[in-house]
């Protein structure tokens, strides 16, 4: 059993709970029409420890032993980052997780203004990428939008990542 958690904020979880869905067995779920027959004979091979919606430094400090940056912007109890420290805390994220949790596979995904960041960590790589989606979590802006294509970006590679990492 490949072991995989989440700790995800702009994604909302649904990266998490959709890789539980699939390797569960649902025969519905939202993001399905992402996995093809033999994608979900492989997510059989799949164990979600937890998927964790993450929206506050203290959270994620808390929760994950980690020490964030101060926020580049002023958002209520959220962290808000410009996209550079996006890509530095989502990495941070996915690293305290799979430290504290010792699964195979740890995901963080993070995002203020900018396209936001999402880390797919394993024992041999850190696959570190954006949404394709430009948003502002002040003004709102494409946010929407914005989670949605990092959802689907981060279902893709992990599928990519289990295939060509020798997971499976």
């Amino acid at each position: 059993m490949i072991t995989v958690a989440t700790a995800e904020c702009f994604t909302h979880a649904q990266i998490g709970l959709t890789l539980h869905k699939a390797s569960a067995g649902y025969d519905e779920f939202e993001f399905k029409y992402l996995f093809n027959e033999d994608d979900l004979k492989l997510m059989k091979n799949i164990k979600v420890i937890t998927a964790m919606f993450v929206p506050s430094i203290l959270g994620a400090e808390k929760l994950l032993n980690i020490k964030l940056p101060n926020p580049d912007y002023a958002y209520k109890y959220a962290k808000a980052y410009s996209e550079k420290n996006d890509l530095k805390v989502a990495k941070l994220m996915a690293e305290g997780l799979k430290r504290k949790l010792n699964v195979d596979i740890a995901i963080g995904s993070t995002a203020g203004i900018g396209r936001g960041a999402i880390c797919i960590l394993t024992n041999k790589t850190c696959h570190l990428f954006t949404s394709d989606i430009y948003a502002n979590l002040l003004t709102f802006e494409n946010i929407k939008e914005r989670q949605r294509n990092g959802i689907e970006k981060g279902i893709k590679k992990f599928l990519d990542v289990l295939k060509n990492e020798g997971f499976l």
